[in-house]
């Protein structure tokens, strides 16, 4: 923990990366709620903090909490007792996440509740970074704040493997970098962004669609 962490008795992860090797954690994320829980547990709070920064009621978040902690998601850090009840503080197990391709099944081999899985945490990652730039663009704010502070890019990239091979590589480290980002340990000192990434091939290898024509 920094030392500005313990100056302010704030509790955060110390691990700063997380890669999802099991199907069942990365299935429990895939919903927008739980994700949003994720990243308010990046530091120590108990159920209800949670929900009065979130705006919903506790009652809704102790399922997911619970489906969070089943999997080694989040883990009980402590206890108090306050007035007669038993307050329980969670935290994230590290300060981002990422999923493990190798959860999956290649190919044809994927069974139906691998690619449900994977169907389900794509779709939840971009409607809910969708939302949030819609929320932005309709707060009147929008364009000029990703003008100069933000970004938007659709790129088409067309290159070599070894080429592509070193971008995802440049890439994981700029996440794996983010990850470690900590600009103070007091809320008001912060401000929130999201970054969306993806990554991915358009059409197969070369080398397969060569061979699939012999």
């Amino acid at each position: 923990m920094a030392d500005a962490d313990r100056e302010s008795g704030k509790k955060r992860p110390s691990r700063e990366f997380m890669v999802l090797t099991e199907l069942e954690q990365i299935k429990v994320l895939a919903d927008p709620l739980r994700i949003r829980i994720l990243e308010e547990l990046a530091e120590e709070r108990t159920t209800k903090q949670v929900a009065d920064r979130i705006g919903e009621k506790p009652t809704r978040l102790y399922h997911h909490v619970d489906a969070l902690e089943r999997v080694g998601l989040i883990e009980l850090t402590r206890t108090r007792q306050n007035r007669g009840t038993l307050e329980k503080y969670y935290m994230a197990v590290a300060r981002a996440f990422r999923a493990d391709a190798r959860a999956f099944s290649a190919g044809d081999d994927a069974t139906d509740d691998e690619k449900e899985t994977l169907r389900s945490m794509v779709s939840t990652i971009f409607d809910t970074s969708s939302a949030e730039l819609m929320k932005l663009l309709e707060s009147g704010r929008g364009a000029d704040c990703i003008d100069e502070e933000g970004l938007l890019s659709f790129v088409e990239i067309h290159a070599g493997r070894e080429q592509l091979g070193e971008l995802r590589r440049r890439l994981l480290e700029v996440i794996e970098g983010i990850a470690g980002m900590d600009e103070g340990p007091d809320d008001e000192d912060k401000e929130r962004f999201r970054l969306t990434l993806a990554y991915f091939p358009l059409a197969k290898p070369k080398s397969d669609r060569e061979a699939e024509s012999d």
